[in-house]
């Protein structure tokens, strides 16, 4: 709708200022385009309405983090054509107006490939179950000058950060790292008072809770992950560590599953894997009270790295055995089994499985149903093994109301490959299930 030469001499003014906005440049060139276009160029497609609600609440979530980029954003929340026959509607009122979008918009191959990359990267569909929390994972993905030190810690939020490419095509760098001031800041203003109160050799601050623990509700997973580094929660002497659970213990509200996730990780997971000898009586005491209040995250982070690490672990597995025995609720006992489930069995997870078996809970019959058939896909591996035997016996006799005759006929098909004095045994206990 401007003319030309106003548009020419706004680009020449343009080039004499040596200090012009970003922003400022990037539409100049497209205003140069513009008059080079030629005239047989296809219209590029309007954008969806899925794709136009995600770039607003992208947009929104720049301008609540840059106050003073409100102004360069006004283009996101004007009305925008919402179908393609809205575009064309206007496009046929003026067809000079049309020949200059046209043309502006206008994108090489190179970079239609790149706009589907961060398109497929960064927005997921709206409608699906990714999908339905947009400004949450806008937020996680943000370089870490506006999104702060959330998205330095996302891991998925740093993956995605890294595939990435920015406008001119250079990989976008996301700093893996928090600003050094707000760490440093954030330990000093509570790190150090909950150090001295950790340390002291007084019993009252085992009888009530620091106010500065508090702080562990608004803390950022880096934020965690440095306060237990800067606390040395994963060296210090266990009877510290007992304290710490106290605190946790009593501490409302919960911490969200995120920060006990963190938490049991920072606290146990190197110990635990460490153990050469029974655990001692502190760390046991340590376990079982952070176990009680935050069961699941126990088991997804701790309990799930026990069952993964490779060997036998003789004492984390009698660590797991024990916590599974003695400590964990129905559904969690569940979840457990399910993880093992999850894996190749061995010696040691047949032993966790039957401790499992041991406690007796009702399994959903999808579970019992994964139960047998990995007993029966892992038999070749298991047929001299008695604790396979065992664990079989113990099937048989505590779910005998479960197991069905495709059960039956699973397991007796099973067997055959067994040991033959374990093989008669297990065909007795089989036919006494019928």
């Amino acid at each position: 709708m401007v003319p030309e030469g106003c548009v020419v001499r706004l680009l020449q003014a343009l080039e004499q200022d040596s200090q012009v906005d970003p922003w400022v440049w990037a539409l100049g060139d497209l205003l140069r385009e513009g008059p080079r276009g030629e005239k047989g160029s296809p219209r590029p497609a309007p954008l969806s309405s899925a794709c136009q609600q995600q770039l607003k609440c992208l947009c929104q979530k720049i301008a609540q983090n840059k106050p003073e980029g409100q102004g360069k954003l006004n283009w996101c929340f004007s009305k925008q054509p919402g179908a393609a026959g809205d575009v064309e509607d206007s496009a046929l009122q003026d067809g000079k107006r049309k020949k200059a979008s046209e043309d502006s918009l206008e994108l090489d191959e190179e970079r239609e490939g790149k706009r589907m990359l961060l398109e497929e990267v960064v927005f997921e569909p709206l409608g699906t179950p990714e999908g339905e929390d947009v400004d949450a994972e806008v937020e996680e993905e943000m370089p870490v000058e506006i999104s702060g030190d959330r998205s330095a810690q996302s891991p998925a939020g740093a993956a995605v950060g890294s595939s990435q490419q920015d406008v001119a095509g250079e990989p976008r760098k996301i700093s893996q790292a928090e600003p050094a001031v707000e760490v440093q800041s954030f330990l000093q203003v509570h790190g150090q008072r909950l150090k001295m109160l950790l340390q002291k050799e007084s019993n009252h601050s085992e009888l009530s809770i620091p106010p500065e623990l508090h702080v562990l509700h608004n803390s950022s997973p880096g934020q965690l992950q440095r306060l237990c580094s800067f606390l040395q929660l994963s060296i210090c002497p266990e009877h510290l560590l007992v304290r710490f659970c106290s605190w946790l213990l009593t501490l409302t509200p919960d911490l969200s599953y995120t920060s006990a996730a963190v938490l049991a990780e920072q606290l146990f997971l190197e110990r635990v894997l460490s153990l050469a000898q029974p655990p001692s009586r502190h760390l046991m005491a340590a376990l079982t009270s952070f176990c009680s209040k935050y069961p699941q995250p126990f088991c997804r982070v701790l309990v799930a790295a026990v069952l993964r690490e490779p060997g036998e672990g003789a004492e984390q597995t009698k660590l797991v055995c024990e916590l599974v025995e003695e400590c964990l609720e129905p559904d969690c006992v569940r979840l457990v089994l399910s993880q093992v489930l999850e894996l190749p069995l061995s010696e040691k997870l047949l032993l966790v499985v039957q401790a499992v078996l041991g406690r007796q809970e009702v399994l959903p019959p999808e579970l019992f149903d994964l139960l047998v058939l990995t007993l029966c896909r892992q038999a070749p591996a298991f047929a001299a093994s008695l604790n396979y035997a065992k664990l079989l016996t113990a099937m048989l006799t505590v779910y005998q109301s479960q197991v069905t005759p495709a059960h039956r006929s699973r397991l007796a098909a099973a067997l055959d490959r067994s040991n033959a004095t374990l093989k008669k045994s297990l065909q007795a206990v089989l036919e006494g299930a019928r």
